[in-house]
């Protein structure tokens, strides 16, 4: 469940609460319409944003921001390593009752060959990290009945991993640096006494991403910054055509 807030173009602002169903519904149009933005948050939220023009000589601003109502927290590269191979395993399962030669297993998820424990099965269920469905009987070991529940990693959780995955950053620009330092020749740089003398001033401000796929260098910080959110809104356009 998400808190939903729409805010309009006039800045008058609603709130609602959204199913998972429907905000995966509005993250679906989002993308498919022209000049709309969504960006994951690593509170497990999603921002979607697009501009209207009425006449102005600027667009405005409007904006839908979806918060999950219970709080995903710190996500650890442990938990992150069992919500990755859970959501990565489409038959993924919680043992709730077995035969003796089993019974190790209950409170386990199982993920192919990957297990959770079950204490921090337990937590992932309390946190609601992960979710649960329906009971069903199962055979372990092809004869040895067991009970069984589905799970899967809920919406909130999977954006909260996608934000952490693409976290970005942005140096500041480098400043007066020497001409021969950023490749320039020639007779440049500042013709007067001190310390800056024979310098250049140097805009050029570097971005990345925890990914490792995306990295870039651009004229000044604020152009970096918005590259680097531009990177984090295409990962998150990216993960939204891919859910099943």
């Amino acid at each position: 469940m998400f808190t939903e807030t729409i805010t309009g173009k006039h800045g008058n602002t609603e709130t609602g609460t959204a199913t998972e169903p429907h905000a995966i519904t509005l993250l679906r149009r989002a993308v498919k319409r022209r000049g709309c933005t969504v960006e994951a948050t690593r509170t497990g939220g999603v921002i979607i944003e697009w501009d209207i023009w009425d006449g102005g000589i600027t667009p405005k601003r409007c904006t839908i921001t979806l918060e999950p109502t219970a709080p995903v927290g710190n996500i650890t590269k442990t938990v992150r390593a069992d919500l990755a191979a859970i959501d990565a395993r489409s038959g993924s399962y919680l043992v709730m009752e077995a035969e003796p030669e089993f019974r190790i297993n209950v409170g386990r998820i199982r993920a192919g060959l990957h297990g959770v424990p079950p204490a921090a099965t337990k937590r992932l269920i309390d946190r609601g990290l992960v979710g649960v469905g329906a009971p069903y009987s199962a055979t372990s070991n092809g004869f040895l009945v067991e009970t069984r529940v589905p799970v899967r990693v809920p919406l909130a959780a999977r954006l909260a991993m996608l934000a952490a995955d693409h976290r970005t950053r942005a140096s500041a620009p480098a400043g007066y640096v020497r001409p021969a330092d950023i490749g320039m020749t020639g007779t440049v740089g500042l013709n007067k006494p001190g310390r800056r003398a024979g310098m250049v001033y140097d805009r050029s401000s570097a971005a990345s991403c925890t990914c490792r796929r995306w990295t870039g260098t651009y004229d000044g910080a604020d152009e970096a910054r918005r590259a680097a959110r531009r990177h984090r809104q295409d990962a998150t356009a990216a993960f939204v055509r891919a859910l099943p």
